[in-house]
């Protein structure tokens, strides 16, 4: 049977000669991957620069449950972003969410909620030119609402430390390993306090920055299973200034 569904494209993988598989988020099946069969010879009515990093495309896809590859009928630009163009400058934060979302989005099931999160983010990348510095923080704090672990914001005089393992925050006599300094940890109360137009009102040096985004990082890994070691993110820190 033949379906309509919006996607996010997560990353493709060559295969064959001339052939590739994307891996997508749907709105309505949730994570899938696709086979794109001669996708790659110059003959091929699928263009394969449709299925970068990020892109919200409209297509229509062949479905089976429990099928580990799917296939594609017909595909287009998302209508709600007809002119999807990434600048340059954005491709370093790209990529980085990207492999961030290809690690913890693993549901072959659909969840509106989170693609309309997901797409009203890509939107935003698309549309801005100066991306808030604090940006991939706020998106990977809010990200963890859909993911089952976001964190419980009781900052406090008395509760001043952020405890990784359990996602709220402690006071000094129940400080352990993964708890986050008072510094980071008051930086981490602000960011759960902030809405994104506001993001740079919050005064974040680049230090702190690398030190957020390590920790939110260890914060996935202790919460989000299979979480490993971003590749992306050595080339997203050098670039940043990290």
């Amino acid at each position: 049977m033949i379906h309509k569904t919006k996607a996010i494209i997560l990353g493709s993988v060559k295969y064959g000669e001339t052939s590739f598989i994307v891996h997508a988020y749907t709105e309505k099946f949730g994570r899938q991957s696709y086979m794109i069969k001669g996708g790659r010879s110059k003959k091929s009515r699928t263009k394969s620069n449709l299925f970068q990093s990020l892109f919200l495309l409209d297509m229509n896809v062949s479905h089976r449950d429990g099928k580990n590859l799917q296939m594609i009928k017909e595909v287009q630009f998302s209508e709600s972003s007809p002119h999807l163009n990434f600048e340059t400058h954005k491709n370093h934060l790209v990529l980085f969410l990207a492999e961030v979302l290809s690690k913890v989005l693993k549901e072959e099931e659909g969840d509106v909620q989170l693609f309309s999160f997901l797409s009203d983010h890509i939107s935003y990348l698309i549309q801005v030119d100066d991306i808030p510095k604090a940006y991939h923080l706020n998106f990977l704090l809010n990200l963890t609402r859909f993911l089952g672990f976001y964190p419980h914001d009781n900052w406090s005089e008395e509760n001043l430390f952020f405890d990784l393992d359990n996602a709220v925050f402690v006071g000094l006599e129940s400080r352990h390993a993964h708890c986050l300094n008072c510094h980071i940890s008051d930086l981490l109360h602000l960011l759960l306090q902030t809405q994104l137009s506001y993001i740079n009102d919050i005064n974040i040096s680049t230090e702190d920055l690398k030190i957020l985004l390590r920790a939110i990082l260890n914060f996935y890994a202790l919460h989000s299973h299979g979480f490993s070691k971003l590749k992306s993110l050595s080339v997203f820190e050098d670039l940043n200034g990290f």
